[in-house]
């Protein structure tokens, strides 16, 4: 994967961490009892001071298990009690994700506003970006994903610009760019999902089978992959194929990112069964 640089981080010296384990070994060499007192004060202090960690870890679990509301009230108190941002885009992204525009806008927006690292600011940018499209302002998402990836290139804005671009209709630029992507990145499933989509809108089906069959063997995990397919499939002919595809994308939870609906879903497969019916 193409690198803009390579940045340097220098590493701070654990100090305070050297100092508080002296305290306890000087502790223990001067009384036993003093030694273990001050060791379970200090561990308390070491739980307590990385307890965002544990909210992390917990809210993850919690996303897994789709449980929600447990993982955004364990995100919210991760980003409360720590001053690294990764809790907090993550807090805001599942805010949009559940289609809490508002609060997830007034997130992203705090912290492109803050002193944050330029890695942060970026993808704070880039998330802000889907909150203007959700907001109906798709020309302000791809103005503003245009400004982050000319300072910062990654998969995820290269994905979600290159998504956009299908959805606003130009078909030369979204197979352009599109393609620029696939070439920064060929194995991520949203870039060859956009790519062959954007071939199977302009009509370039032998393309967009290619992209299909490379996006199908990475066994993609959101519906678009599959409902996309099945329209390539029925165009092709080859109904009972986009029949099992369709249906494939039907068994998944959408969610407020994604622009399908349970009814497009639905509305397709009664389309191609009726079309396997009528060839019985």
């Amino acid at each position: 994967m193409p690198m803009k640089g390579l940045m340097v981080m220098k590493k701070k010296f654990p100090v305070k961490l050297i100092f508080y384990i002296a305290v306890v070994f000087f502790s223990f060499l001067y009384n036993a009892t003093l030694g273990k007192v001050v060791l379970g004060v200090f561990i308390l202090y070491m739980l307590f001071s990385n307890r965002n960690i544990f909210y992390e870890i917990s809210a993850t679990k919690a996303y897994k298990n789709n449980q929600l509301e447990k993982a955004l009230g364990l995100f919210e108190k991760a980003a409360k009690t720590t001053q690294n941002p990764r809790p907090k885009i993550t807090y805001g992204y599942l805010l949009l994700k559940t289609g809490d525009i508002e609060k997830s806008s007034q997130v992203f927006k705090e912290m492109i506003d803050s002193d944050i690292d330029i890695d942060s600011k970026m993808k704070a940018k880039s998330n802000y970006a889907l909150v203007l499209w959700k907001s109906g302002d798709i020309d302000g998402a791809i103005n503003l994903l245009e400004e982050v990836l000319s300072e910062y290139t990654s998969t995820v804005v290269y994905g979600s610009l290159g998504y956009l671009y299908i959805l606003k209709g130009d078909l030369e630029k979204a197979v352009e760019f599109n393609e620029k992507a696939y070439n920064y990145n060929d194995s991520d499933p949203i870039i060859l999902d956009n790519l062959g989509n954007a071939y199977y809108l302009a009509g370039n089906l032998s393309k967009s089978e290619e992209m299909y069959k490379e996006l199908m063997k990475l066994n993609p995990q959101f519906p678009e992959a599959y409902y996309n397919y099945s329209l390539l499939l029925k165009k092709l002919g080859r109904f009972n194929e986009a029949l099992e595809n369709m249906k494939k994308a039907d068994n998944f939870n959408l969610s407020f990112l994604s622009n399908l609906t349970k009814s497009d879903i639905e509305k397709h497969i009664k389309e191609i069964e009726d079309i396997i019916a009528r060839e019985q």
